[in-house]
């Protein structure tokens, strides 16, 4: 309890490394603690966008109690502004049912799901674009009903000049 009081009477921390942190934390959770965490999770990746990896671990290094990290990036539509947060929750508190079946696209994009996307394309049977598939030929051009048409305009007798 008078950790908690200390706590309200301090305020949080203003150390620059929290802004990757969405408040509040959790009841028992200091921001020495997550202070922590974060010096050994971007110390394995340096990159703010992988810190829904990283911290949990970190976390549980440091506490010894598994915290949930959800990512709370925020971006704008052309992505010129991104800003990299997370959110440290203490199990599965709140959650509507469907939270978890939600639809949730990659993070961050790395070098290894590039190349194995790029290896489960070749491997793939038609993962060759230049060869296509007997019976897939795309429609004729348009180009060849022009073609018919101009020869018949051609062949219309002149108009005559004298009336």
């Amino acid at each position: 309890m008078l950790k908690s009081f200390v706590r309200t009477l301090r305020g949080p921390s203003r150390d620059p490394r929290m802004a990757h942190i969405s408040r509040p934390l959790p009841r028992n959770l200091l921001d020495e603690q997550v202070l922590e965490a974060l010096d050994i999770a971007l110390a394995e990746n340096p990159d703010p966008a992988y810190l829904v990896e990283t911290l949990r671990p970190a976390l549980r290094k440091v506490t010894g109690h598994d915290y949930e990290v959800l990512d709370r990036t925020a971006a704008d539509v052309t992505g010129s502004f991104v800003k990299t947060s997370v959110m440290i929750r203490d199990g599965a508190v709140g959650l509507w049912p469907g939270y978890a079946a939600r639809a949730y696209p990659l993070l961050a994009r790395d070098a290894r799901t590039e190349e194995a996307r790029a290896a489960i394309a070749a491997a793939a049977p038609g993962g060759d674009s230049s060869a296509r598939k007997p019976g897939w030929e795309p429609p004729p051009l348009p180009d060849s009903r022009v073609e018919h048409a101009a020869p018949a305009a051609e062949a219309s007798p002149p108009a005559a000049e004298g009336h």
